[in-house]
């Protein structure tokens, strides 16, 4: 087994895990949240959704350097 092949392992299963754990944890408390004030769901809702947008490019940027090692 080449070292590339470990390292590309290495960077995308990093590079996932850590947007999906972002991603539960953001989701979990925006929830949280709306249960305890469904009022301000429409005012936070878009906030979820860019800070999702925003993890989500760090998975995206794994894959990315994933092709480049």
């Amino acid at each position: 087994m080449e070292y590339t092949q470990l390292a590309q392992a290495i960077i995308i299963g990093f590079g996932i895990l850590g947007p999906a754990l972002a991603l539960g944890m953001i989701f979990s408390k925006a929830l949280e949240g709306i249960s305890r004030n469904p009022e301000a769901m429409g005012k936070y809702i878009w906030l979820v959704f860019v800070g999702a947008g925003m993890v989500e490019l760090f998975g995206l940027a794994a894959i990315g350097f994933f092709f480049m090692v």
